[in-house]
């Protein structure tokens, strides 16, 4: 049986989130140990030069797209699975491996030939590879398993040739968490690799389907004996690997155009999501999945990633409290895998021997990424005239990010759980919201002293919250009033999250509601993965149809920074826009009581 495309069942439930196709890259690994030590192995020398040279015309075009390309390997830097791995720990997109493969002698297991740090053969168990590229935050996107120079010319195949190292691999590389992996079935002839590896990469550059682009390639070299060797192992039900950002439709302009003059003037409320601290901490899907396995979650497996119903799990099982520590404990050991590799190591191992602290972390990381990054979210909100933010999250890295812009927030959150009286400026207990002293309410809590009571985190929570905030008006009456009477900015929310569902539900239940039909409002939601919807593009029309009718809203498919970068341009194209500054000498504050946890 020819395979031409293979779906694969993964253990692996996280979602497979799409990239825009500016920012992929690509790691070319070609491992050509020294020809002493493969002689000995019975193996043919690999020329690396001209591995490499064969793999760059297949990618020729790529790096005039954007797409940033790098090699590993050569005699300055070997291919070891170590400098592998950590290559890969970075978020490499697609991954073209050129190496000799082999199976186990008396096990049969598959193995591939990488380098040591001396350059020389050493054999690395698949198996071994593969459950390490499993345990990586982001795995790559797409790996090709090429064969080097060295296998035949693809017009002679003994059966026992049509199962080859690279296809075993390509499937225990699904199971680990790799999306998409192309494969050779057999010793195919470099003629046939360097024939339709370029229109391959150059018609995957038009789409981003991998299926289609493999099909085009193969069709290629229709007329070679050996073009039915490369095979697509996915799970991915759509097999696409990137996105276009942009509005639904062919309405771009025109929903700019709307939304420009109110931004300007300040007539704009963002109501930021937990997807804006994914560059942070990771996202909340990913924690519950690991909470979700810490804590041996009984239910399906497809609800492992659902963060409200795994600690409703937990809180059942265990208590309230220790939710919250558990949920706190992820975010700090996600926050220092993904940059435990610049953070001081003073802050990670205090003297005093106690974990470290979550709240002055998450500021250093806040701070770093916001100096790095010009098109950092918190950094491009905190230059938008708005006097109110509505934020989902627990954090105060959004105050942090307008304090280094010399404006002044005042943070507010509902004392929902006990009916306590919203702060409001009819109380004197805050100050009327205004562009230089804007009001960041945490419309679910914020970490701090009270956290246990105020955070919404489970399936109870949500439920409780809807119910209680608008049965005893628990919004305070200035949040009330911006959101019926001002474009609204969603941010960083999956259109089917909890936070977002409620969230929209407690507005569309406000006094003075249908004023929101006299704005332009933009949901920015990341092109949605078919791992979690059969139909995209017939999703995609039901939530833009859905969320218009309720209130006028437009869906940009893309990531915020995406669309807050595309906003600042559209600001400054118009005229009069703020500036681009520079963030301030204000370190934020850590003395504060909203970083005290």
């Amino acid at each position: 049986t020819l395979l031409f495309s293979r779906f694969m069942v993964s253990r692996d439930w996280r979602p497979v989130r799409l990239r825009a196709r500016a920012d992929l890259s690509v790691l070319i690994v070609v491992s050509a140990p020294a020809p002493a030590t493969l002689q000995r192995m019975r193996l043919a020398p690999i020329d690396f030069d001209a591995e490499v040279g064969a793999v760059k015309a297949a990618l020729d075009g790529l790096g005039e797209d954007g797409v940033a390309v790098s090699v590993l390997g050569g005699p300055d830097a070997p291919a070891t699975p170590e400098a592998l791995l950590e290559a890969l720990r970075w978020g490499v997109d697609i991954v073209y491996l050129v190496s000799h493969g082999m199976f186990g002698r008396h096990t049969g297991t598959p193995a591939l030939v990488l380098q040591d740090g001396a350059g020389e053969a050493t054999v690395v168990k698949g198996e071994a590879l593969t459950e390490r590229i499993g345990e990586l935050p982001k795995p790559p996107r797409l790996m090709v398993l090429a064969s080097c120079q060295s296998a035949g010319d693809g017009g002679q195949l003994s059966p026992d040739q049509r199962t080859t190292v690279q296809a075993t691999l390509a499937g225990r590389l699904a199971d680990a968490g790799v999306p998409a992996v192309v494969a050779m079935q057999g010793l195919i002839s470099m003629a046939t690799v360097e024939a339709m590896m370029p229109t391959f990469f150059s018609e995957l550059l038009r789409d981003g389907r991998i299926d289609r682009a493999l099909a085009v390639a193969r069709g290629k070299v229709r007329d070679r004996p050996d073009a039915w060797m490369p095979a697509l192992y996915t799970r991915l039900l759509g097999g696409r690997l990137w996105y276009e950002a942009g509005f639904a439709g062919e309405v771009g302009e025109e929903v700019w155009r709307r939304l420009v003059k109110p931004v300007k003037n300040g007539k704009v409320v963002p109501i930021i999501g937990p997807r804006l601290l994914d560059g942070i901490h990771g996202g909340g899907h990913d924690i519950a999945v690991r909470l979700a396995g810490r804590h041996r979650f009984p239910l399906q497996v497809h609800h492992r990633d659902d963060l409200p119903r795994v600690a409703e799990y937990m809180q059942v099982r265990e208590s309230r409290y220790n939710v919250i520590e558990a949920y706190r404990d992820e975010l700090l050991h996600n926050l220092v895998e993904q940059h435990g590799h610049w953070l001081p190591a003073k802050e990670l191992s205090p003297k005093s021997g106690k974990q470290p602290k979550l709240g002055r972390l998450l500021g250093m990381v806040g701070d770093h990424l916001r100096e790095h990054d010009p098109r950092n979210p918190h950094r491009l909100l905190a230059d938008l005239p708005a006097p109110l933010y509505v934020t989902t999250t627990f954090d105060p890295l959004l105050e942090r990010a307008l304090k280094a812009k010399d404006r002044h927030p005042q943070q507010v959150a509902t004392r929902w759980r006990y009916h306590g009286p919203p702060a409001s400026a009819d109380d004197g207990e805050v100050a009327p919201p205004t562009a230089h002293r804007p009001m960041v309410y945490h419309v679910f809590g914020a970490f701090g002293s009270d956290a246990n009571d105020g955070l919404v985190l489970t399936e109870d929570d949500h439920f409780d919250y809807l119910l209680q905030a608008n049965a005893a008006r628990l919004v305070p009456r200035e949040v009330e009033s911006a959101l019926v009477d001002n474009s609204l900015l969603f941010l960083g929310f999956r259109l089917t999250d909890w936070h977002f569902r409620v969230l929209f539900r407690l507005m569309m239940s406000l006094p003075g509601r249908e004023r929101l039909k006299q704005y332009c409002h933009v949901a920015v939601q990341i092109d949605p993965d078919l791992q979690d919807m059969a139909d995209v593009e017939g999703a995609k029309r039901y939530l833009a149809e859905y969320f218009g009718k309720e209130a006028n809203i437009d869906i940009f498919w893309g990531s915020s920074a995406e669309f807050l970068h595309a906003l600042h341009q559209q600001l400054q194209g118009a005229g009069d826009a703020d500036d681009e500054s520079e963030d301030g000498d204000d370190d934020g504050d850590d003395d504060g009581d909203e970083w005290a946890f």
